[in-house]
């Protein structure tokens, strides 16, 4: 008969630097593997006993699994004991890949969850999180939601308390593509069976379809007389608003970048007189010339204190982690001095970090630059966005026309 051992995959490390976490079935004295779809470090595997040490964070969920895959393994045999069927490997891998693990939609959540938490993506498992609670806040006391139970009422019943709850067609897109990303890993990884896929596909033309759920975004800028006041406001009556308002500015004069960009920027990322950097949300590239009002905010945050630019990282904040409660801290304080920089220059619009990069878009629609340009100044993939970035600034011309009436 043949033996079964989880193992680490040590022959073949991956692109991580981690080891696959496999299934090995010795029959016949041939060893044979199957991945399980987890990985692991050498430190944190106890070859012995085939499971995840203690060092390793969320070690008990993901020991859970393996003994429900090794239980897996076991009802698998007592079937070809019971119908007197020879052993044979493609046959054992067929009733595996197809036999589902009574792993349900919330355990699944704090795998995903915990895996990103190890390789230090906080956002993404904070994500995660967000999306547990708000499943929990929907199912009530119902702590197990076996993947046989989703289907296209519970996604449309989903989608129902989120709108109820105040969601946005965006915001419920966003939930919901979460957990058909969580669905697809739970067929890779033999906990749900692929016939119940519950959203819409070439094959299932009844499933959950996400078409009706507009993202529609919500545009905010201020003028270019407003913006006016800001560059020309004698920021040295206001000591305590001068960082806030050169944080304002460069991120004006960079194209609207966004605050965790400006956080992460660093002295390097400037050579040949120009600005290089990924966007953090998108992973684009951008390549921006240091302008004159650009240099001169630069030089307001010399000398060099450390690598980054700006006084919002240092070397302390080593993890994600950190770096992440840091630059949330730093923005939250920021937006609130942009709230006193606009009462002092008169604007009554809500002043925030996401508006200034509304209002680089608009002040060039009103200055006639091609939208195309504009959407490529902006990094956005798609020119519809640009477009409805730059919706309320055509509605306002259009209300100018009726005023001629």
């Amino acid at each position: 008969m043949p033996t079964f051992k989880i193992k680490l995959h040590t022959k073949r490390p991956l692109k991580s630097g981690l080891f696959g976490i496999v299934l090995q079935i010795v029959h016949n004295r041939k060893p044979t593997t199957i991945s399980l779809g987890y990985e692991c470090s050498l430190a944190d595997w106890d070859k012995e006993k085939g499971i995840f040490k203690r060092t390793y964070k969320g070690y008990q969920t993901k020991n859970r699994i393996l003994r429900k895959v090794m239980d897996k393994v076991d009802t698998i045999m007592d079937e070809f004991r019971l119908s007197n069927k020879p052993f044979s490997i493609d046959l054992f891998r067929k009733h595996f890949i197809n036999a589902e693990v009574k792993t349900h939609l919330l355990e699944l959540i704090d795998i995903i969850a915990n895996e990103f938490h190890q390789l230090d993506k906080i956002s993404s498992r904070d994500i995660y999180r967000t999306l547990k609670n708000r499943i929990i806040a929907f199912q009530g006391s119902k702590k197990e939601i076996p993947f046989t139970d989703i289907d296209k009422r519970f996604l449309e019943r989903f989608e129902f308390f989120l709108r109820t709850d105040g969601v946005n067609d965006g915001g419920i897109k966003h939930y919901l593509k979460y957990i058909r990303s969580i669905y697809n890993r739970a067929i890779e990884r033999g906990y749900a069976k692929e016939e119940n896929y519950p959203f819409t596909t070439a094959r299932n033309k009844n499933g959950y379809s996400f078409s009706h759920l507009k993202s529609t975004a919500t545009p905010r800028a201020i003028s270019i007389e407003e913006m006016d006041r800001i560059k020309q406001m004698d920021i040295s009556l206001y000591p305590k608003l001068q960082q806030a308002h050169l944080y304002l500015l460069f991120s004006y004069y960079t194209r609207g970048m966004n605050f965790t960009d400006m956080a992460y920027l660093k002295w390097t990322d400037i050579y040949n007189g120009r600005i290089h950097y990924t966007r953090s949300k998108t992973k684009g590239t951008f390549n921006i010339s240091v302008s004159d009002n650009i240099q001169n905010i630069l030089d307001q945050f010399l000398p060099k204190i450390n690598d980054y630019i700006f006084p919002i990282l240092s070397d302390f904040h080593q993890s994600a982690a950190q770096q992440k409660n840091r630059i949330n801290k730093c923005r939250r304080k920021f937006n609130t001095d942009l709230k006193e920089i606009a009462k002092i220059c008169a604007i009554e619009a809500n002043l925030t970090s996401y508006v200034i990069r509304h209002t680089f878009a608009t002040t060039l629609k009103q200055k006639n630059v091609d939208i195309a340009k504009i959407s490529e100044s902006l990094g956005h993939s798609d020119i519809n966005t640009t477009k409805a970035y730059l919706k309320n600034f055509e509605n306002s011309e259009l209300d100018k026309l009726d005023e001629l009436l």
